[in-house]
């Protein structure tokens, strides 16, 4: 399952189906509480696209809405999925101090964070207030901030962070150069990074088609419409190049398969591939609101582009995946 150029040690069953249970409860019950409005959030000048509530800013591709809450929630179980019921690839001290969760978005990560290390101080950073209000540990902060901004409100001492977090930010960074030598500033010597992002390109299990033969009508309209925007969606191949241009070291990649369709057989493979349905099904277009709309497109030319991404995923002579790539780094100790 894992494309991985270093393996996860097998934890063993047991911890597995503990680890799974743990990660099932706390999402179900975050997703319960995404449903609650903030109020702020409720108030915030917003630009309306495909039925979603969208950044004032007009430069962030994913919205605010309870749709949204709903997709970050299931997207945390998926990439806890991917690390056996782990929160990280990093492998992080137990004595891990302070922690900085970008794009922290319902905040389930941070909370799930703080009870694995009760110890450490987190902060988690979202352009938009939807952080969950509910069982919040006293060691986890909100902070509403764009991460593309000077990091006073949360970071505002170089060298002073153990952990740099960041998830799922495609959609909402430009400048990806700028924000991982960012990341470096702040994290001590020692300090570690990690970067999760599904990458945007299809493979199928069986080496049959190339990347160009897979969905082209739809990936390829999105790539053109995000170049027409200026927003790299897919940064996990750039940012192996990016992070040693910022002076990272021990790099590293670790691709995990997430089926697309129903052709997945192995039981871990099916918990991944239906969450995956799920999102495609229900909240693909959460991202394209935006970004369509900008680009003179309307509801109705993103709903001719579903029906044929369908009939292709359910093809029976076709094994369709993407990947999570969850990419580690950390800051030379000086």
């Amino acid at each position: 399952m894992s494309e991985s150029s270093t393996r996860e040690k097998n934890r063993g069953t047991k911890d597995h189906a503990e680890s799974e249970r743990s990660g099932r409860k706390s999402v179900d019950s975050a997703a319960s509480d995404a449903g609650t409005v903030d109020q702020r959030l409720e108030g915030l000048p917003h630009i309306e696209a495909f039925g979603h509530r969208y950044h004032a800013s007009g430069k962030i591709f994913f919205p605010s809405d309870r749709a949204e809450r709903e997709r970050n929630e299931i997207q945390h179980r998926l990439f806890r999925l991917c690390l056996d019921g782990e929160l990280t690839a990093t492998r992080l001290p137990r004595d891990v101090g302070r922690i900085a969760d970008l794009g922290t978005g319902t905040g389930v990560w941070a909370v799930e964070m703080a009870a694995r290390y009760p110890q450490a101080r987190i902060v988690g950073v979202d352009v938009y207030p939807m952080q969950r209000r509910k069982g919040v540990p006293p060691n986890v902060r909100f902070a509403v901030a764009d991460v593309e901004d000077a990091w006073d409100g949360f970071a505002a001492a170089d060298a002073s962070l153990d952990f740099v977090h960041a998830r799922g930010l495609a959609g909402g960074v430009r400048d990806w150069p700028a924000l991982l030598r960012r990341a470096r500033a702040k994290l001590r010597p020692g300090g570690l990074f990690e970067m999760t992002e599904i990458h945007m390109q299809v493979f199928d299990f069986d080496g049959k088609f190339a990347e160009t033969e897979a969905f082209p009508g739809f990936l390829q309209l999105f790539r053109d419409l995000g170049a027409r925007v200026g927003m790299e969606f897919n940064p996990s191949p750039l940012a192996l190049d990016w992070l040693i241009d910022a002076d990272f070291e021990k790099i590293v990649q670790r691709s995990e398969i997430l089926p697309l369709g129903t052709w997945a057989g192995d039981e871990k493979l099916q918990a991944r591939q239906a969450l995956m349905n799920k999102i495609i099904a229900d909240h693909l277009d959460n991202h394209c609101g935006l970004l369509f709309t900008k680009c003179g497109l309307d509801k109705a030319d993103f709903e001719k582009k579903i029906p044929p991404l369908w009939e292709e995923l359910r093809r029976l002579d076709k094994r369709p995946y993407i990947t999570a790539i969850f990419t580690t780094a950390r800051k030379p100790r000086e």
